[in-house]
């Protein structure tokens, strides 16, 4: 069934599509210099983006995390900049290490509360097999319960039992958690090949969790890629982001969360990345000197927008008067041969964009062209506009922005030329479109 399709029999239901609450940002909690200005410069860039709130993954216990989560809330004070827990139970499941953190934090004036008793909010990456621990912290502590528990089902997508049947899945959590969050649902399963993200699942689960009076948030990410400790990965990319933006306006669930703000292990880093806290070995493939990606966040912030004022892709706004728009791209072809990821073969080569236009605009086109030559020309209407377009080959890429008279108006250019290398590396270019 079509995703309209879904959509229309989900309302028939009469199930309430609850109006859009908020857009958090998964965090990874990193070892962070006190004597620099990156906390500072982290809350700042989130809220200029739109969002609501940073989800801080915890997956340690160490002193440093202390000194991390202190650092931010305190530079979180006296904003509207808001943010709360999420723990990490792939990497330490002892639910116990986790709450006296919370326990400290719960009463700040910057931690997230949501429901109807104003209640803290914990997230968490998995945590499926814990529901007895997830209960007993549920009924000995006023708390607000938004657990992600697909973590079963890695690399499965929206095909796995936790979205097709959530009732046989999920049933036993009701009693426990407020909301559900899907992690998996956020790119294609990772073994069928070049696919575009679904929300087949999302519709399922989102309906199973308003029958149970529960909220739902729903995952958005541009990709991943992960070269770390031995493990390779990669996630569609491509066309992901935009594709789930648009997925996220027509579903209206409760709360989204960009996957992520500042993870570089796995490439899906909208804002800074600072190096105190990461594994040299990443930071070969994913940093903001060689491959920053701030350019996707004006993109966010219109899609922000248009998601808290419950519009869908066609009538997303650009940030200020201006079109905007972003172009990404690999560095190499697909078929390099040193060190492949996992799942390589999903990839395409291809020159990637996204672009929104006023509701003015008229006659505008985006041409693309790869090593010099035009690959093709889109006639663009208002709104959200995205494609991923393949057949990419070595040199230069770019996208250009053309008015009626097909005069370029904005444009991007690669800020490195792709190659032929035989060294693998599925992380993006990120170049924004300028007059």
């Amino acid at each position: 069934m079509s995703l309209p399709l879904q959509l229309a029999f989900f309302t028939a239901l009469g199930l309430s599509m609850v109006d859009a609450q908020a857009v958090f940002a998964h965090y990874m909690v990193q070892s962070i210099d006190g004597s620099t200005d990156h906390a500072y410069q982290d809350i700042q860039s989130a809220m200029a983006v739109g969002f609501e709130a940073f989800a801080l993954n915890l997956g340690s216990t160490a002193d440093w995390v202390d000194d991390t989560v202190s650092q931010l809330f305190k530079q979180a004070e006296g904003t509207d900049f808001k943010l709360f827990l999420s723990f990490d139970m792939y990497q330490n499941s002892d639910l116990d290490q986790h709450i006296p953190l919370f326990q400290q934090y719960q009463d700040h004036p910057n931690y997230y509360r949501a429901g109807p008793d104003n209640f803290p909010v914990v997230s968490s990456y998995g945590g499926y097999n814990e529901s007895d621990a997830w209960g007993s912290f549920k009924s000995n502590t006023p708390v607000y319960l938004l657990l992600n528990l697909d973590d079963n089902y890695a690399g499965q997508g929206d095909s796995s039992p936790y979205f097709t049947d959530p009732r046989g899945q999920l049933s036993n959590f009701n009693d426990i958690v407020d909301g559900y969050f899907s992690w998996e649902s956020t790119w294609p399963a990772s073994n069928n090949g070049p696919a575009n993200v679904s929300a087949d699942g999302d519709v399922t689960l989102i309906e199973f969790s308003h029958n149970a009076r529960k909220d739902y948030m729903m995952g958005i990410s541009p990709l991943q890629y992960k070269n770390l400790q031995g493990s390779t990965w990669y996630r569609v990319g491509e066309v992901n982001l935009p594709r789930r933006m648009t997925q996220i306006l027509e579903i209206k669930p409760d709360f989204a969360e960009f996957i992520t703000w500042n993870d570089a292990g796995e490439s899906h880093y909208i804002g800074n990345v600072w190096e105190d806290g990461y594994d040299p070995t990443i930071l070969t493939y994913a940093n903001n000197d060689q491959w920053p990606h701030y350019a996707w966040q004006p993109l966010v912030t219109s899609f922000i927008n248009a998601y808290k004022s419950g519009v869908t892709a066609d009538r997303m706004q650009p940030p200020a008067d201006d079109p905007i728009g972003v172009m990404w791209y690999r560095g190499m072809l697909k078929h390099c041969v040193d060190n492949p990821p996992r799942n390589a073969d999903a990839a395409l080569d291809a020159v990637n964009f996204a672009i929104v236009l006023p509701s003015s605009s008229e006659g505008m086109q985006a041409q693309v062209s790869s090593g010099g030559n035009v690959l093709t020309t889109i006639q663009l209407h208002p709104g959200l506009n995205y494609a991923a377009v393949t057949d990419m080959v070595v040199g230069n890429q770019t996208v250009n922005l053309l008015d009626t008279d097909g005069n370029v108006v904005m444009g991007a250019s690669s800020t490195s030329e792709v190659t032929d290398d035989s060294e693998c590396n599925f992380n993006y270019y990120v170049v924004g479109l300028t007059k």
